[in-house]
């Protein structure tokens, strides 16, 4: 099977303004947080399907139906396909490149000219509380205290712009520790990390579980556990 061809920047301005367009009680993330959000879910531990993922793109109210106050059959299949194509891509890039190309905002001052220093990061905080929007619907990831997994969340979490005191600490300190040059090597680290989190979650998931017996396996000349009074090997164990 051909995979899908990778969105084109209209199909990513079009899940934009799709996901503008779903009606109230819904409140929609948008297409930057919505990327990153698809991310967050790629990384756990366990397998989510779409029926899991889904309702959290529109809030807390669930998935609107088709014809409920003006959201269209049309609108509603579109804005799924685009969805499932961008979650594929991303999955696809992790698994078989390991890299991908989040949507990261370009943030312009009030000249319109791009913002220069760690302001130029502000782009990447969107991104990253989709990411968080996603950890915090499931928690797997942080609940199962896997190896590596604190330190490569804390060095996405540098990006947020809201931060307790522990996290702006953490922050302060990765700053200092591992600066980022400028947005293209920022956009770098987050991918790897992002990365990093998928191969430690998709392990986690294949791990194999051992089976533990409740008795002792019994031997070919012990009495058969069916109480026929037959030996193990010519009753049950005779195959």
């Amino acid at each position: 099977m051909t995979a899908a061809a990778e969105l084109t920047d209209a199909e990513i301005h079009e899940i934009d303004e799709l996901l503008a367009l779903v009606p109230a009680p819904y409140e929609t993330l948008d297409a930057v947080i919505l990327d990153g959000y698809l991310c967050g879910v790629l990384v756990q531990p366990v397998i989510l399907t779409p029926e899991d993922w889904l309702p959290p793109i529109f809030g807390t109210e669930g998935i609107p139906k088709p014809g409920e106050n003006g959201w269209t059959e049309k609108q509603h299949n579109r804005l799924m396909t685009l969805i499932q194509r961008r979650y594929d891509e991303l999955l696809r890039g992790i698994l078989e490149n390991g890299w991908f190309d989040p949507l990261v905002p370009l943030v312009e001052d009030e000249d319109g000219k791009p913002l220069e220093g760690k302001d130029a990061f502000e782009g990447l905080g969107y991104w990253v509380a989709g990411f968080e929007w996603a950890l915090a619907n499931f928690p797997q990831l942080e609940e199962a205290s896997l190896s590596g997994v604190p330190d490569l969340l804390d060095s996405l979490w540098r990006h947020l712009p809201d931060q307790d005191e522990v996290q702006q600490q953490m922050t302060k300190a990765l700053d200092e520790e591992h600066p980022l040059k400028n947005l293209d090597a920022a956009i770098e680290a987050l991918v790897f990390d992002v990365v990093d989190l998928a191969q430690i979650g998709i392990a986690e998931r294949h791990k194999v579980t051992t089976v533990v017996r409740d008795q002792p396996k019994t031997g070919r000349n012990d009495p058969c556990p069916c109480g026929s009074g037959k030996k193990y090997k010519n009753c049950h164990g005779a195959n």
